[in-house]
């Protein structure tokens, strides 16, 4: 609240942000989502403030510090009132409480002029747009939410756990059967108070040209049959949206309510918030990598962008299946084979079947996706059974993830088993596809293109011959589920072996690079050695180094908008992860840089004062001490994770820890 009332607004600190602020806008003139929003906002007047430059750049600023301090000074007398903000509070406390809270904070609030209301706006679609851009393709339609009740956004979780519903039946699952798209995505932009700009973006198959065409006919046929949901059915998709959002952190939760899409628990006015957005107006907005389009400015992007005729879309008369109830669930018949499956916190805790591949034979990114295609139908029928089925890349290693009651785990086990054994050509296609695009992430952050190859970097070599098998875990659950699951997996279509000790190869330092506008390095020192203490001192480590390495690197020598050092597990390897990135330094000196902090840090760790290491082991003890309610998390954390006991902790003393970064920073100077 006092950063709100009382900015400091200090000279040193303007020049500092203008940095920051300048990296960010570099990185947006290569994003994505930022250039396909840009251009859907173009396509929609009725609004002044969507078409302007809104991000900021170290020219727009200029160089005159005091002139920029006294605009910033006039900015915010003008705009940082009472009236114009809203104070967001969650919490265990009772409302009571949370309401005390809320006074103190805003008892010596910012301006107190309630401004005048702001008259409404309605926005205008002005045609259809053609952005060409390289990446994905992508086909997507822009709604301008004006009617009262559309623009609230409780209703629009509820739209988009229908929209991306992969269950047989659904409108995804058809348009991918059919091969018209491969993914969809619900986004929505607030343009004031009543006004929202809502967007359905499909991935397109660009091997399927009529597809675009079939796929907009589809979706308006599916939107015309969405008021016709009974009560139960709105009422059923509701708690599973819902249940989506309280599995989440609080943070992310009470970001929802504030700005993102909030819990929904009234459906009444399902069918007028449905028929308002019929009759919205709309834009399309089609995103290829090749073509022809005018070079234009838009909110301060540079666009290849065109206004292409609006074609009216052949009519569909295809219907829709959307869950109806039935919850019966069909007893498999058990194999008389059976495999080695591990079972951990056996008992009344609610059961989790993991699956993985053998550390030895780890499973390549294009088989994981023929994998995922495969499995998302029946996944999203066992989340309708309040079940969960996943197939994940968790930590650098794939893992497929099954959780329920136990009659819905047997039948899970059946049917994944069957899926896999028959994986249709049209999946086989999408997985393909999906493969290729993660080849070339355009648009993505370099850094996070390099995170991407780590888990390839480390992992071991396999040769083509060796046959890829895989290891069963069952987190809690009876003898009986244990029985029944050790015969069904027999079914598998891979070997599935005992978990045997894993000898990691002896690999030094991991560095990746990428140069380009932005220079991008990742480094990562694994740790080789095995026990709580090398463990425990890698993870203190990690705390002492982390501020440091921001302060540096990103405060001090402002080096770009990455600057990033973590503890980080990755394919069965924990490490220290460095991870910069950079439109002013090189590689080779982003490097250097890092050299001589570790240099600077081999210093500091030897003059470590008693005082400061205790302090540091009370910050990491809570995240030693900490495990996850839910059982999925728990069950993957003991999995893959097998965290040291908080009480080793006490035999890591100064000498130790000193002693662990010369060994596993052997290339320091």
């Amino acid at each position: 609240m006092d950063m709100l009332s009382a900015p400091l607004l200090a000279i040193d600190a303007l020049a500092q942000e203008i940095g920051v602020i300048d990296a960010e806008y570099r990185l947006l003139c290569s994003d994505a989502a930022s250039l396909c929003l840009a251009a859907q906002q173009h396509a929609f007047s009725g609004i002044e403030a969507m078409h302007r430059f809104h991000v900021g750049h170290r020219e727009a600023f200029g160089d005159d510090m005091a002139a920029l301090r006294r605009a910033l000074r006039q900015f915010h007398t003008r705009y940082y009132q009472a009236g114009n903000m809203t104070l967001w509070l969650q919490g265990p406390q009772p409302l009571a409480a949370l309401r005390a809270i809320a006074e103190r904070l805003s008892a010596n609030p910012v301006g107190q002029t309630v401004p005048p209301p702001l008259p409404s706006m309605a926005l205008t679609a002005d045609g259809d747009r053609r952005l060409i851009l390289p990446g994905t393709p992508q086909l997507r339609f822009s709604f301008a939410l004006t009617h009262p009740q559309a623009s609230r956004r409780a209703w629009l979780r509820l739209l988009e756990c229908l929209l991306t519903d992969e269950a047989p039946g659904s409108l995804l699952a058809w348009l991918r059967a059919q091969e018209y798209c491969d993914d969809v995505q619900l986004l929505h932009q607030r343009c004031g108070s009543d006004c929202l700009l809502l967007t359905l973006a499909f991935v397109i198959n660009p091997d399927n040209a009529a597809g675009a065409e079939r796929l907009e006919a589809a979706l308006f046929a599916w939107l015309q049959q969405l008021p016709t949901l009974r009560r139960a059915q709105r009422e059923h998709y509701c708690q599973l949206a819902n249940q989506a959002l309280l599995q989440q952190p609080p943070l992310e939760q009470l970001r929802a309510a504030a700005c993102g899409l909030p819990l929904i628990s009234d459906v009444d006015d399902w069918p007028h918030c449905i028929a308002a957005l019929l009759a919205a107006p709309f834009s399309r907005l089609t995103v290829a990598a090749d073509g022809e389009a005018p070079t234009c400015s838009v909110q301060g992007f540079t666009l290849r962008l065109a206004t292409v005729a609006t074609q009216q879309p052949p009519t569909s008369t295809e219907r829709f299946g959307f869950f109806n109830g039935d919850l019966a669930i069909p007893s498999p018949t058990l194999p008389s084979r059976r495999v080695a499956l591990r079972h951990i916190q056996p008992g009344d805790v609610e059961p989790v079947l993991l699956l993985r591949p053998a550390p030895q034979t780890p499973l390549d990114d294009l088989t994981a996706y023929r994998l995922q295609s495969a499995l998302r139908p029946l996944a999203a029928e066992l989340a309708h059974r309040q079940g969960h089925l996943a197939l994940e890349r968790i930590d650098g290693v794939w893992l497929l993830q099954l959780a329920g009651d136990p009659p819905l785990i047997c039948h899970g086990v059946q049917a994944l088993n069957q899926a896999l054994h028959a994986i249709s050509a049209a999946s086989e296609r999408d997985a393909l596809r999906r493969w290729q695009r993660a080849q070339h992430l355009h648009g993505e952050l370099a850094i996070r293109r390099l995170l991407a190859q780590l888990p390839a970097a480390l992992a071991n070599a396999v040769s083509a011959e060796q046959p890829r098998c895989w290891q069963a875990t069952l987190s809690g659950g009876n003898q009986a589920l244990h029985h029944a699951l050790a015969h069904l997996l027999s079914d598998f279509p891979a070997p599935i072996v005992a978990a045997a000790p894993y000898q990691t190869n002896q690999q030094g330092r991991v560095m990746l690079t990428e140069s380009g506008d932005e220079n991008a390095l990742l480094l990562f020192y694994p740790l080789s050695a095995v026990g709580a203490t090398p463990r425990l001192a890698l993870r203190l480590l990690a705390q002492f180094y982390a501020p440091r390495y921001f302060q540096q690197l990103r405060v001090d020598r402002n080096i770009g908008y990455v600057v990033q050092c973590a503890f980080h597990r990755c394919a069965d390897r924990e490490g220290l992860l460095f991870a910069l990135q950079s439109p002013r330094f090189s590689v080779d000196e982003l490097a250097q840089l890092t050299d001589q902090f570790l240099l600077q840090m081999q210093t500091e760790l030897a003059q470590l004062s008693p005082s400061q290491l205790a302090q540091a082991k009370a910050a990491l003890m809570p995240t030693l001490q900490h495990r996850s309610e839910q059982p999925l998390q728990r069950a993957r954390a003991m999995l893959l994770e097998d965290p040291p006991a908080a009480s080793e902790l006490t035999l890591v003393d100064g000498a130790t820890l000193l002693d662990w970064q010369r060994r596993l920073l052997p290339t320091a100077p």
